[in-house]
């Protein structure tokens, strides 16, 4: 054959795949994508760009294929380094952009610079990648095939890939969109024989082609709608034939490529570095996770009621995503003419495989040199997974819904935070060794204090489903009562198990002294001390967000599970997950806190409580408030983007129109139960604590000496929660609360009624009633608090139900999910059935009741929406206060539309118009007089991190603090202190915010 002696390469195919990529990005995470029920030209303009763009990734594969003697005379292999090294110089790039665009950052991205292929997001270009080092050999066994054997294969490959899957409407080969190794090959193929058989030189017309095959596929998209219309009454096969690998595609792909080829007065020739270094540059700039997650996130547009505005928006996403791209690639240019690029590329520089060999070959070297400490390493390996595994039972409930065999979970799915476990042991290792020089007493010392890390956390999780904690240090000034609580067997064998050590400390340190005697210089010892000092001080700043230690947590896949501790541990490892609790600053101290400030406030609202009640009256002797948490509970017509056509809520929305109703403001999204709970129960603001604390029950309340709730205000408090009690510590939680009663799934007290709706695996709403009814039937003579969680709503949302008569329309719900919201609504409306009941009930029973229903947050279904824009909205639930028939003479319908949890203790004791004590005087004031506030809910979709402070107003309107008058000011100071007082500070406010009305 004859070879083009030229070097160059065409540079326009590669420009219009990568603006093709780009515009298909676009479409994926931009703009929302239209519905054909509510915009059919949009839909069709939205299928018809897409249609046009797809084959995008079958170009650069063809153009291989059709280049492949020049890209064979190439040595790759020496460019692969040169290649990678831009690789990973334009994902930092990336990556730091975003951290300053959106103040976050996850370095968990950062193990795809180094594991490309096994994190799937590069799926189509590892595949070029691989088969550009394999070209060689494949062209060189093309070239000794006769044309007609070359004619055969095409047509036999092209049967089988491209007829077949066309025919059967099927990704029958697994091509994955035209992302497979397997399609990206046959691809090579075709554009091999495109330049062998010269078909350029015998298309007479490349553009009239091209321009019927964009006829023939855009056609197939409005047939295909007509027939799916008739046959399934929807458009859900309208794009059957819009994938890469069709025949009407493939058609179009040729058709294009031949046209961009015999362009050539557009023709611009171009170096192997020029293309990779867009190539690299584009396929980072689209399809590094990081980018269409913060794009779709924050950015995307939906536009519903203008589709000009929504054109608009496609083309400047389109120009702006293309031109930084453009702007990548001439960065990525440049900087391949630097001295310190050339410099660094030389070093990684490998000429053949053999050079490849021998590199591996001097790494191999240097570990046997350091063969003591690598087998140290593989020695806490081992014993770190068996510490996991000895604190894990055989299943772990990874979530409420799912579990996982520990075994297959903690080997398989957890090797980075194993990993990180055995860097903090060696690194403490190091330590001692750098100290002492003396390998086995360090290695001993250390192997001492990891055994009875692992034996204290076996005990604790034991005794009390919970693991070592910081907090659980102060009690080693009690050491005397712990011994007594273990077996004495544990501690006789403990310490025979440490004297045993010891002794082998000293053995093998005075025989194999020599040995094991490393020459470490004193510049060596400095330097390693230095660095192991500042590694284990970042620790305390592990939660501080963007922190080293944060990053560094991140990248290590740790998961911050405070919620559950002791599933944190078993998946985090006991150590990780106790340095996870070190960084745990409850609160910011407020200016001017003290203790005669604080007594100064105190003074202040024991008169605001004589004055407040006056004109109230006293507690009847049997006086009942109901606090009703109903899981996920939040009106669907409310989210944007969302049509429902029927109504799931019909009672509730009619209640809420004669009582006191609103919306309360939720810092979770799909998650943080036990924080709403929390804020209900103290009326203390989560917003108000630090960052580093964003799971009160367990991280805050063990540690307070006394933790002032509503029901100091009651004789008899029950809590009921339909469901099992280890998540959020609330075993432990309610008994320090001062709950006299906790029901929950196989607790001490049993839950009587447990009946399930269909196939729901979790208790009804109705069930949850009838064992509420009957604790309230059963005390009429004493005051009563009881807090009912109610389950039936919670995730997932599977086909539960027989029954299903709700629908909807809108792109707020991703397609995956839609039978998710059909089950929800369903759910819905069942709990409104059993509100009207237990309401019904209530009004039955001869005692004041004040019931307080809330939903805690909304099913994470929503994802079609911008949290950006409609954060807010998406983070307000519906809240009501109703007063049976024997309260209702003295209630009093209060107008409060937005409430947050901590105000709905006030707002009950006010509803029900009896006395207060002079802590929820401040708390009345603060809720009649300031707005409530929150975490911004538009700054992260994450419920794990408290973040900026807004105030929100009755009309949706959102306000920081420096829009509040004076008098507000005053009045958020004053709160400020008292919960800083009761949470983080000297607690001299604890016994007054404890107080009953019946103390007074």
């Amino acid at each position: 054959m004859i070879k083009n002696k030229s070097t160059k390469f065409n540079y326009l195919p590669i420009i219009v795949a990568c603006l093709f990529m780009v515009v298909q990005r676009v479409l994926r995470s931009a703009i929302e994508i239209p519905e054909y029920s509510g915009y059919v030209t949009r839909f069709y303009l939205y299928q018809i760009v897409n249609a046009i763009v797809m084959v995008g990734i079958n170009i650069f594969p063809i153009y291989l294929g059709f280049y492949a003697q020049k890209f064979k005379e190439k040595n790759i292999f020496r460019k692969l380094s040169h290649y990678l090294l831009l690789y990973i110089l334009t994902s930092l790039v990336i990556n730091v952009f975003f951290f300053f665009l959106q103040n976050s950052l996850n370095i968990r991205d950062y193990w795809m610079i180094l594991f490309p292929i096994s994190q799937n997001n590069f799926g189509y270009s590892v595949s070029c990648v691989l088969i550009l080092l394999f070209l060689p050999v494949l062209i060189s066994w093309l070239d000794q095939t006769s044309e007609q054997t070359l004619k055969i294969s095409v047509l036999f490959t092209s049967f089988l890939f491209v007829v077949l899957p066309t025919l059967f409407s099927k990704d029958l080969w697994g091509f994955q969109e035209g992302k497979s190794i397997l399609w990206v090959l046959y691809l090579v193929l075709i554009g091999y024989f495109l330049k062998r058989m010269k078909v350029l030189q015998k298309v007479r017309f490349p553009l009239i082609h091209l321009i019927v095959s964009v006829v023939f596929l855009v056609s197939t998209i409005f047939i295909m709608a007509v027939v799916s219309l008739q046959m399934r009454n929807d458009v859900s096969t309208a794009t059957r034939f819009c994938v890469p690998f069709s025949l009407f595609a493939m058609y179009y792909t040729v058709s294009l490529f031949l046209s961009l080829e015999s362009r050539k007065y557009l023709r611009l020739n171009v170096s192997t570095d020029m293309i990779a270094a867009t190539l690299i540059s584009n396929q980072l700039a689209i399809n590094v996770p990081l980018v269409p997650y913060i794009i779709s996130t924050y950015y995307r547009k939906s536009y519903p009621d203008s589709g000009a505005q929504w054109l608009k928006s496609l083309v400047m996403y389109i120009i702006l995503w293309f031109g930084a791209s453009v702007m990548l690639t001439f960065g990525n240019i440049l900087i391949q003419k630097t001295k310190s690029f050339t410099f660094i590329a030389r070093k990684l520089a490998v000429e053949s495989p053999k050079d490849l060999q021998r590199k591996l070959l001097s790494v191999c070297q240097w570990l046997k040199r350091k063969q003591r400490l690598l087998f140290t390493a593989m020695f806490f390996y081992v014993f770190t997974i068996i510490q996991m595994l000895l604190i894990s039972e055989t299943q772990l409930s990874i979530s409420v819904s799912d579990t996982a065999n520990a075994y297959g979970f903690i080997l398989l799915k957890r090797q980075a935070p194993i990993f990180l476990n055995v860097l903090i042991i060696m690194m403490f290792f190091m330590f001692l060794l750098i100290v002492t020089n003396k390998f086995w007493h360090s290695f001993i010392l250390t192997v001492i204090i990891d055994l009875v890390i692992t034996i204290s956390n076996y005990l604790k999780i034991a005794l009390r489903e919970e693991p070592v904690l910081p907090s659980d240090l102060k009690l080693l000034s009690g050491i005397n009562e712990i011994i007594d609580m273990v077996n004495p067997i544990i501690i006789f064998a403990g310490v025979a198990v440490i004297i045993l050590l010891a002794i082998s400390s000293y053995v093998l340190e005075r025989r194999a002294k020599r040995l094991y005697n490393l020459k470490i210089s004193w510049k060596k010892r400095g330097i390693g001390l230095t660095v192991i000092v500042l590694f284990f001080s970042s620790l305390f700043f592990v939660n501080h967000k963007n922190s080293p230690s944060y990053l560094f947590f991140n990248l290590f896949r740790v998961n911050r599970y405070f919620y559950n501790q002791k599933l944190g541990a078993q998946i985090n490892g006991p150590i990780v997950q106790f340095l996870n609790n070190i960084d745990v600053l409850v609160m910011d101290e407020p200016a001017g806190y003290s203790e005669e400030k604080i007594k100064e406030i105190m003074k202040k609202y024991d008169k605001e409580a004589e004055t407040i009640n006056k004109d109230r009256v006293d507690w009847a002797e049997n006086e009942t408030v109901i606090f009703n948490l109903s899981e996920s509970f939040s009106d669907p017509k409310r989210v944007p983007n969302l049509t429902i056509d029927n109504d799931p809520m019909p009672y509730v929305r009619q209640l809420m129109k004669e009582t006191t109703s609103g919306l309360m403001l939720s810092n979770g999204y799909g998650g943080g139960t036990a924080n709403m709970e929390w804020g209900a129960l103290t009326s203390l603001d989560i917003s108000n604590l630090s960052p580093t604390l964003p799971t009160p029950y367990t991280q805050l309340v063990e540690k307070q000496m006394i933790s002032p709730n509503i029901t100091n205000l009651f004789e008899d408090n029950i809590a009921i929660h339909p469901y099992v009690a280890t998540l959020y510590n609330r075993k432990n939680v309610f008994e320090k609360f001062g709950f006299d009663t906790f029901y929950y799934v196989d607790g001490p007290d049993e839950l009587k009624y447990q009946d399930k709706i269909d196939d729901n695996i979790y208790i009804s709403d109705f069930s949850a009633y009838n064992e509420t009814l009957d604790k309230l039937k059963a005390n009429l003579d004493t005051t009563q608090f009881i807090q009912l969680s109610t389950m039936q709503n919670h995730m997932p949302y599977k086909d539960y139900y027989q029954e299903n008569n709700f629908s909807f329309s809108g792109n707020a719900v991703v397609r995956d999910r839609q039978s998710e919201l059909n089950t929800y609504m369903q759910g819905m409306y069942y709990t409104d059935e059993a509100v009207r009941y237990f309401i019904e009930e209530l009004d039955k029973i001869e005692k004041p009741i004040t019931f307080v229903f809330y939903g805690d947050h909304l099913p994470s279904l929503y994802s079609g929406n911008n949290m950006g824009k409609y954060g807010l909205v998406q983070h307000e639930t519906d809240y009501f206060i109703y007063s049976n028939r024997y309260s209702r003479e003295r209630s009093q319908k209060l107008n409060k539309k937005i409430v947050a949890p901590y105000n709905f203790s006030a707002l009950a004791l006010e509803q029900a118009d009896i006395k207060i004590t002079p802590f929820y005087a401040l708390m009345t004031k603060l809720t009649n007089e300031v707005l409530a506030s929150t975490t911004d809910p538009s700054a992260s979709i994450s419920n794990n991190y408290n973040g900026q402070k807004i105030f929100v107003t009755d009309t949706n309107e959102t306000l920081s603090e420096t829009d509040l008058s004076s008098k507000q000011k005053e009045l958020l100071d004053e709160y400020r202190l008292i919960q800083y007082d009761l949470t983080a500070g000297e607690e001299y406010a604890a016994e007054w915010a404890s107080q009953s009305v019946i103390d007074r």
